[in-house]
């Protein structure tokens, strides 16, 4: 499972990569899109995220919510 924490110097590909992982799954998956977007939280946002193979702090997907789909919107209200 890859992981994401941010900020590391050493780890910033590994998160960049992770990062880019997650993106490229809310793109390709409508269901996983969705369900991100409706997460109220960052938490559970990243619960839904592990639970996909990928783990991300919520404190990184906070940060970079407004970068995981195109025009910058924030993925989830939380």
């Amino acid at each position: 499972m890859a992981t994401c924490s941010l900020p590391d110097p050493k780890g910033a590909d590994m998160a960049s990569d992770v990062l880019h992982e997650l993106k490229q799954l809310v793109r390709l998956d409508p269901q996983f899109a969705a369900a991100l977007r409706s997460a109220d939280t960052t938490e559970q946002a990243a619960e839904l995220v592990r639970r996909h193979g990928l783990k991300v702090t919520p404190e990184a997907l906070w940060r970079h919510r407004g970068m995981l789909v195109e025009g910058g919107r924030p993925t989830w209200r939380g």
